[in-house]
């Protein structure tokens, strides 16, 4: 966003919500669908009201620039929470309810991380543990009645554009979470960029199930509302992964919707809703229908754009879009109204670190014109640019790019403060994406520490868990994760496979020779072990990413591979 087109937005989200208070106090800003049970509707007056309230609690408990970490359900405490930490200038750090000893770990170490000194919680839904957090952690109950009552949202001085808006912590697909530094600035660029590329306003409605404690489901749900001043209806993620009708439903017959998610959320619905229950949906009025956060699945979209085109869905809304954390969250999109559009690579070239163009190969989805952001293809060993269609690894600048992890300085150095050996000395973000640019398009071709390297061809664990998953349609999507494990001083590709029961020995012996037949005829390399287990036995991130560095330490480990080979 240039200078001329940052000018006509506030210097802080909390001066663009109390121009909305101020102006349209009124109109519904937020609708918490099925939040327990009944909808709530909430216009920005009692939307700065109960903001007001919490953020009189928080500033009788911290001071300006404490760090505050949320443990709210998605729903109306957490909007509440994110606020009044906002307003009264401490710093948001939202977090994953934990629901096992290992999120509890991870809660911990955000907490140690962050120096959070409270935290807050509906305490009559979410029954805090003192343990949990540790003793010197302050608890603010957002459902208490001095939280519930009336106060002025702006008592204290407002936070300013180089202020930092809230701590992100990163989803930890690749190792512990790490807290992204996001200043107010960076906010509202990001922001910026989103609203002017796809020309949304006051009349854009937003429906989002997404968790709000990852970047996408925080900006594109809560956040980007109260930016545009338009209005959001928010549904708690569990209700769509129970019934993602549910979502379709909240879309219908609304005009101007802004809507999305990874794969997943497409492929559920392909997966459980019925042409039947489909049947009433009115989706014309679904103008962009995003989808980000995992690599790109043209073949769920064009199923889904198939599936729905009866209920008025036109596959031109589908709106593939990159983006990462360290830059706010997003960076880069298809244009609007052009659908998701796709090229075949060679394979065998893509594999050598080269783009070339065919009628068949590696399928990969158009991430939008790089006029629109500020990037580089980067050779990560010599740090020199790229030539046209070499892939390598994405770096960016820009004023999107955040202030880089909190209190961590060695890998700021490392990730955030990145220069081009023959460029003019300016810091780039390293962001650990492979992708490369054809014809003026950016494609993202995976992740560099998820890249194996077998036999010196470049493999993308993605593309061949996509080749297992396509030729055994029982086995459950997203549960299939295909990694490099380090077995005698060497990479060895191994599987690790979901099945909903045990199988026999026989069926067990009959599905590793399928899968190691395919994945032989496909990808021309040896699966060195498949592992079977359980369903929900991949491990993930709370947003839904396969761990594979964790699944890569736990297999190379000498003791657990004895143990697999049992």
């Amino acid at each position: 966003m240039d200078l001329e087109c940052s000018a006509q937005y506030p210097p802080t989200l909390v001066e663009a919500l109390s121009r909305r208070v101020t102006q349209t106090p009124r109109e519904r800003a937020y609708r918490f669908s099925h939040y327990r049970q009944d909808d709530e509707d909430v216009d920005y007056g009692q939307l700065w009201e109960r903001v007001g309230g919490l953020a009189a609690q928080v500033r009788a408990a911290t001071a300006p620039g404490d760090r505050v970490v949320l443990l709210c359900p998605p729903g109306p405490d957490f909007v509440y929470a994110f606020f009044a930490c906002m307003v009264s200038g401490r710093v948001a750090v939202a977090a994953h309810l934990p629901m096992s000893a290992q999120q509890v770990e991870t809660l911990r170490a955000i907490i140690a991380d962050s120096g959070a000194v409270a935290a807050i919680a509906p305490l009559a839904i979410v029954p805090l543990d003192q343990a949990s957090l540790g003793p010197d952690i302050r608890i603010i109950d957002s459902g208490s009645a001095a939280a519930l009552s009336g106060a002025d949202p702006l008592a204290g001085p407002p936070p300013g554009p180089d202020d930092i808006a809230f701590l992100q912590y990163t989803s930890g697909s690749t190792g512990m979470p790490k807290g992204v530094t996001v200043l107010h600035r960076n906010l509202i660029d990001n922001l910026g960029r989103i609203a002017s590329k796809y020309a949304m306003g006051q009349r854009t409605s937003i429906v989002s199930w997404l968790p709000p404690f990852h970047d996408m489901g925080l900006i594109q749900g809560v956040l980007l509302p109260a930016f545009l001043g338009g209005r959001a209806t928010l549904l708690s993620p569990m209700t769509f992964l129970r019934d993602p009708l549910i979502w379709l439903r909240a879309i219908s017959g609304t005009p101007h919707v802004v809507a999305g998610g990874p794969n997943l959320a497409y492929g559920l619905c392909l997966k459980r809703v019925s042409p039947a229950a489909a049947a009433g949906l009115d989706l014309s009025g679904w103008e962009l229908a995003f989808v980000g956060a995992e690599p790109v699945d043209p073949v769920i979209l064009r199923r889904f754009a198939e599936m729905f085109a009866e209920n008025g869905f036109r596959a031109s809304s589908l709106t593939p879009m990159y983006g990462l954390a360290e830059s706010t969250l997003f960076v880069n999109g298809g244009p609007a109204g052009a659908g998701a559009r796709s090229r075949h690579f060679r394979t065998a070239e893509l594999e050598q670190g080269v783009a070339v163009v065919d009628t068949e190969g590696r399928e990969l989805v158009s991430m939008g014109p790089v006029r629109d952001c500020e990037l580089a293809i980067v050779d990560p060993r010599t740090r020199q640019r790229c030539a046209g269609n070499r892939v390598g690894e994405i770096w960016l600048r820009g004023p999107s790019v955040t202030a880089g992890y909190w209190r961590q300085p060695a890998a700021n150095e490392r990730a955030f403060e990145a220069t081009i050996t023959d460029g003019d000395g300016a810091h780039y973000l390293r962001t650990g994406d492979l992708g490369f640019v054809a014809e003026g398009e950016l494609y993202i071709s995976g992740r560099i520490k998820e890249l194996m390297i077998v036999h010196g061809r470049n493999i993308f664990p993605q593309d061949v868990e996509r080749t297992i998953l396509s030729n055994h349609p029982t086995f459950r999507p997203g549960g299939c994760a295909v990694f490099a494990a380090q077995i005698d001083n060497e990479d060895r590709v191994m599987v690790v496979q979901e099945l909903n029961e045990p199988p026999a020995q026989d069926t067990a012996a009959a599905l590793e020779g399928s899968i190691r037949d395919v994945v032989s005829r496909a990808h021309a390399i040896s699966v060195h072990r498949i592992i079977f287990v359980g369903k929900g036995e991949v491990p993930k991130t709370t947003s839904g990413k396969i761990q594979r560095q964790r699944l890569r330490a736990e297999y190379s480990s000498p003791a657990l591979l004895q143990e697999s080979a049992k």
